[in-house]
């Protein structure tokens, strides 16, 4: 049998925000999969996937509350997140990650019905060099108490509310999801800002699912379009503090530019 040589990867909520941040980066990460080259702070991610962990845990009954802050303190030690430092220097406070668990139990508990980080997964495109799929992972799927809706729910642990298009996108893309998996619309996607006891809520309609579904495929199609050649990808913004391949971005602004001050091109052109 012919051992199939496609490269393959997932359109998901980040890979999509990444592509529309800066497809040159969408490119070096997800098709040509280069290696990072640039160090960015670890300590957010860590500390996010902890408390998701810790009430995913506690909604599938696996952890009773204070085993979860038990739990939380334990992998808190073990990631050394006591010694990792966010952007001003500093480790983070497990005092507010604790606090936030309290706030994700009481989330958890007006719901019913739990569905806990359900991977969807299903193909979308594909010509001779790539095969492009659409893949999210849903903190939490349940139906709410007090009115029997039908609810998407996403943790944030960040610091302030996003007023950009990235988590409008996010909501989006996992209603979607559920509506092309199960048929299902549901009637809100809320993302609880944990640290923050704050909400943002997002609803959408089968016309909006629509659209967002052509986006989608309008996306992949380009992708395809541009294929393997990197100097087809337009290089976006690659100044993102999270950019951990950065130096091969650089470079490549470089070879297309001839530009050696790479700061003075992005400030020139945006």
């Amino acid at each position: 049998m012919k051992k199939e040589s496609k490269i393959k990867f997932n359109l998901s909520p980040s890979s999509l925000n990444t592509y529309f941040q800066s497809p040159l980066l969408f490119y070096l990460k997800y098709i040509a999969k280069v290696p990072d080259d640039t160090s960015v702070p670890v300590c957010y991610g860590l500390s996010g996937n902890i408390v998701h962990n810790c009430l995913e845990k506690y909604a599938k009954k696996q952890l009773s509350k204070d085993e979860a802050y038990m739990f939380l303190l334990s992998e808190w030690k073990k990631k050394n997140l006591y010694y990792h430092q966010d952007i001003k220097q500093q480790p983070l406070n497990h005092q507010d990650y604790l606090l936030a668990l309290v706030k994700g139990f009481q989330i958890v508990d007006e719901h019913e019905d739990h569905i806990c980080e359900e991977v969807i997964q299903f193909p979308s495109i594909e010509n001779e060099t790539m095969k492009i799929g659409i893949k999210g992972i849903i903190d939490l799927q349940a139906t709410q108490k007090s009115n029997s809706e039908k609810i998407i729910i996403d943790y944030k642990t960040s610091n302030s509310i996003s007023q950009g298009k990235d988590f409008e996108r996010q909501a989006l893309f996992y209603t979607y999801l559920v509506y092309r998996h199960k048929n299902i619309l549901p009637e809100k996607a809320i993302f609880h800002y944990l640290k923050l006891s704050a909400s943002k809520t997002y609803t959408f309609s089968p016309a909006d699912l629509q659209t967002f579904e052509e986006e989608l495929l309008a996306t992949a199609t380009k992708i395809l379009d541009y294929g393997l050649e990197i100097g087809k990808y337009p290089i976006g913004n690659i100044c993102d503090l999270f950019n951990s391949k950065k130096k091969a971005c650089k470079q490549e602004v470089q070879r297309r530019t001839g530009y050696h001050n790479v700061k003075a091109y992005i400030h020139n052109t945006f």
